[in-house]
């Protein structure tokens, strides 16, 4: 029996998850330090970084506290 492949939408969101959570953790913040300053709860936070669960206009606001073009948020996701 072949294991089946995650399929692409796994796959993204795990990867912007991984990407999320080591791109706070390299500026020094915690997730508590981001929510405040985005406006948003920690658990939504949390929930981004472990579950990969975010709306797009999270991704928007985070890629601005961060100070990189939302592109680079993809920019792995083939």
């Amino acid at each position: 029996m072949i294991a089946e492949q995650p399929d692409r939408y796994d796959q993204r969101h795990t990867y912007l998850s991984s990407f999320l959570r080591e791109l706070r953790k390299n500026s020094g913040y915690t997730q508590d330090q981001v929510a405040r300053s985005v406006n948003l709860s920690r658990q939504s936070i949390s929930k981004i970084e472990n579950n990969g669960f975010f709306r797009i206009e999270s991704l928007y606001t985070l890629a601005d506290f961060y100070e990189i073009p939302l592109r680079e948020l993809f920019a792995d996701i083939e």
